[in-house]
């Protein structure tokens, strides 16, 4: 398995934990998490992304 970072410095020096979550072709429950995890974090306020 890949060696996954655990936390992240974004552009104003400030860390980040980062959570990976690995989901099962089989598994309904988690793909429903995952379309949930990412509707929250797109519709949050003050949201930035730079692209």
């Amino acid at each position: 398995m890949a060696d996954l970072k655990n936390e992240y410095i974004d552009i104003n020096n400030i860390k980040h934990k980062v959570e990976h979550i690995i989901i099962s072709d089989y598994d309904k429950n988690s793909k429903e998490r995952i379309v949930d995890e990412l509707f929250d974090i797109m519709t949050r306020p003050n949201r930035h992304i730079s692209v």
